[in-house]
């Protein structure tokens, strides 16, 4: 009978399904200054010119908790405290280790999905359905390379049944992903609830002399527990889990069972033989269905001796690595505003390292024996650009008069580059094909107040910009003059961004949008690039633009061009590697709008080739197919943020 009250009363809490996550990230990085004294939403960045490898590095996951205490488990956190520049990024991860017996006893993350691999050992594991789906208790038995999810919110539990000690990684969904355990919570709390409270709720005596059976009793506390939380937790929901990729209709909750939930296998190795010495095995929503809408996914990464995981980004995710097996040197490049900044690091097994949304980025094994990693990424889709694939593979090929101008090289340098790389592609197409299916985009951070505008002399560094006084905006806070004034175009590409983004008009904080003013020569082009933080949608006003965009490995790197007039409009997707070119003999202008407040633009040519310092030859020799000397005649040029 209570159940049935309650169900009734909390199934109204119940519509559309909206789960909260961590905002997104305004600039390519936002390391946390862990000794700031201001207190935001997060943590306070630090100056992104002070950021180093060490910031976006954990050393020491190989190394075992100690687990000599009263539930015999021991879990090593990898959150922001651990990890500055996981600020903003949306993920973290940890390893959970098991004595023999042992277990992680029930409990909720507020503020992510979590999905766990085992390393070693063999787990029962669950998780509870809330009241409106009869607290419904989902279970499954794991062993080494299996993996599980737990949806955000709900609570569950791991448990060694082996007489060996065990160990798991676990990744979720947020930078700080909260934990509340539920004895801790319910009877530990400080001051604690009062026993009056607790006795009615759990029916039973004050001084507990008289408990109803255990079966009911659980049935009660969960309903108690899901009462204290779904305000928190889950605001207007219609189904805590959905078992259908995105765009389909969800799995009705009585179908849904434990391997909706499960994948075996992730301790397989992948085959490596291919030109890279790379290949990747997924767990992505198309191989466990109910990581759909819960915004985490991951990948196993296999490298053959002196293998590579060649330039990519991730238009829709973080990624964060750890490494099981081997060393590998990896690194990422910032973007244009942040000069091409390389970041690079030599892990070692236990080591993990972070790339942020968006940012080029790649992983080499600089060892003669094989190296394995498993990565985490913050979408359940996180989408997959190789930059060599994207550039010299797209089918059909970029026009060799755009890449030679955009590379400032000659045309029969491209001519090679792109006929090197078609058998290269096509490999590598086939090892990433299903890193990506739907992109699902992040966003910026929506307004908590009517304005924040942005106090751009502020030292203190946040995700965006610190907001000043309200009291004392003015209307030229949301104000920019000139953009009838034609760029400078007088350089090797023939083209000119004027930006109108927050740091033009700082009324744009928080306000997710902005844009920008494109001259170009005749002739002249805007070099292929990305947008890590935003779609781009442009109005030619004058001349002639010839454009197009590449679409992500897992549709065939398919090029979709158009030539634009004046008044025409084009959309170019978030993420994805794109250009606009001067097909006529005049000057020509157009305006670009962008869904954040700063979009951020990584030009390829000069992030790849132009990087600070410059990736190693040997990394882009094997990633492109080509000789080191056709590399290092690249990485010679100079590079023009049009």
């Amino acid at each position: 009978m209570a159940a049935h009250i309650l169900l009734l009363a909390l199934l109204s809490l119940s519509s559309t399904l909206i789960h909260a996550y961590d905002p997104s990230p305004l600039q390519d990085i936002c390391v946390a200054d862990l000794k700031s004294p201001v207190f935001v939403n997060g943590r306070v960045c630090k100056d992104p010119k002070l950021a180093k490898a060490d910031d976006f590095f954990f050393q020491g996951l190989d190394e075992p908790g100690n687990t000599s205490n009263n539930v015999g488990s021991k879990v090593t956190p990898v959150f922001v405290d651990q990890i500055a520049g996981l600020n903003t990024l949306g993920i973290s991860l940890a390893r959970i280790d098991f004595a023999p017996y042992g277990e992680n006893p029930p409990h909720t993350h507020p503020r992510a999905t979590e999905i766990l691999t085992v390393l070693e050992g063999t787990l029962y594991v669950g998780f509870v359905l809330s009241n409106q789906n009869n607290n419904t208790l989902i279970t499954k038995v794991l062993n080494k390379g299996d993996v599980f999810v737990f949806p955000i919110g709900l609570i569950h539990f791991q448990a060694n049944i082996g007489h060996t000690p065990a160990v798991a990684i676990a990744a979720l969904s947020s930078q700080n992903p909260g934990v509340i355990t539920i004895a801790n919570s319910v009877f530990g709390s400080k001051p604690p609830i009062s026993d009056n409270i607790l006795a009615k709720a759990f029916q039973v005596d004050k001084k507990s002399s008289s408990f109803p059976s255990l079966p009911h009793l659980f049935t009660l506390t969960i309903q108690v527990l899901y009462k204290t939380f779904v305000s928190q937790i889950l605001t207007h929901m219609v189904h805590l889990i959905c078992v259908v990729v995105n765009g389909f209709v969800c799995k009705a909750i009585k179908e849904v069972k434990a391997n909706d939930f499960f994948l075996s296998g992730f301790d397989k190795p992948s085959n490596t033989k291919n030109k890279v010495g790379f290949n990747v095995k997924n767990a992505l929503v198309n191989q466990i269905p109910g990581i759909n809408t819960l915004g985490v996914s991951l990948v196993r990464l296999d490298f053959a001796p002196y293998g590579e995981n060649p330039s990519h980004t991730h238009p829709c995710a973080t990624e964060i690595l750890t490494v099981l097996e081997g060393t590998l040197y990896m690194g990422f490049v910032l973007s244009n505003q942040n000069t091409n900044t390389l970041i690079t690091k030599v892990l070692n097994k236990g080591d993990v390292f972070v790339f942020p949304i968006g940012l080029i980025h790649f992983q080499a094994n600089i060892g003669r024996t094989p190296a394995v990693a498993i990565s985490t990424l913050s979408s359940q889709n996180p989408g997959v650009i190789t930059i060599p694939n994207s550039v010299f593979g797209s089918h059909p090929p970029i026009f060799d008069d755009i890449l030679a101008k955009a590379f400032q090289v000659d045309k029969k340098v491209i001519d090679h580059l792109q006929a090197q790389f078609w058998m290269a592609a096509h490999i590598l197409l086939l090892a990433l094909l299903s890193l990506s299916s739907t992109l699902i985009h992040a966003y910026d951070p929506s307004p908590l107040q009517d304005i924040c505008v942005a106090d751009l002399k502020s030292p203190v560094f946040v995700n965006g910009r610190v907001c000043k006084d309200p009291k004392l905006a003015k209307a030229d806070d949301f104000f920019f003059e000139g953009l009838d004034k034609p760029g400078n175009t007088s350089n090797n590409v023939g083209s000119k961004v004027t930006p109108v983004f927050v740091d033009q008009i700082a009324g744009l904080n928080t306000l997710g949008i902005s844009l920008a003013r494109i001259d170009f020569a005749p002739y002249g082009e805007n070099p292929p690039h990305t947008h890590p933080r935003a779609t781009e949608i442009l109005t030619v006003l004058e001349g002639m633009l010839y454009v197009g965009f590449v679409l992500s490995n897992q549709n065939n790197n398919t090029l979709i061009t158009k030539v634009l007039n004046k008044g025409d409009v084009f959309v170019f997707p978030i993420g994805l590697i794109h250009f606009q070119a001067n097909i006529g003999h005049t000057p020509a202008v157009a305006i670009a709008a962008f869904s954040s407040q700063n979009p951020g633009v990584i030009t390829i040519a000069n992030s790849v080739f132009g990087s600070k310092p410059p990736i190693s030859d040997n990394i882009l020799a094997k990633a492109f197919q080509v000789d080191k000397k056709v590399i290092d005649y690249l990485q010679a040029q100079f590079w023009v943020d049009p």
